[in-house]
């Protein structure tokens, strides 16, 4: 979010992913143009829930991340839908994995007006 306020957007909304709250996960706005996006972290191998701390995971992270991007994919799509007039963002960690899931669809994500965001370590973050 942070970043997102220093680049001048105003937050409307945030989901509340400790309560695995469903719905667009950042509602923001700027100059007129409101933006849905979809966050995504890159997965560890062990569990960040209390309840299963230290549990190794059984997916590989890379795995994984394959699966969250695919779900961030369709959430931008549904939000493309259902709001027309807004943007349809993914964010996401700049991992080799996610740069290669999104080379991969890059085209097919322009077609649809569907922006990818990255965000360096640093917390920068970088619109396209």
């Amino acid at each position: 979010m942070t970043a997102l306020a220093t680049d001048g957007w105003r937050i409307l909304s945030v989901a509340n992913t400790a309560t695995k709250e469903h719905g667009i996960d950042v509602i923001a706005a700027r100059d007129g143009q409101t933006v849905g996006i979809e966050v995504k972290g890159f997965p560890s191998r062990t569990y960040a829930d209390p309840a299963r701390a230290g549990e190794q995971k059984r997916a590989s992270p890379s795995t994984q991340a394959g699966h969250w991007y695919s779900q961030a994919v369709l959430a931008a799509m549904r939000l493309r839908g259902k709001e027309p007039t807004w943007s349809s963002v993914i964010a996401l960690p700049d991992f080799p994995r996610y740069r290669q899931l999104h080379f991969e669809t890059a085209g097919s994500l322009s077609a649809t007006g569907i922006e990818v965001w990255w965000i360096d370590q640093s917390g920068t973050l970088r619109r396209r």
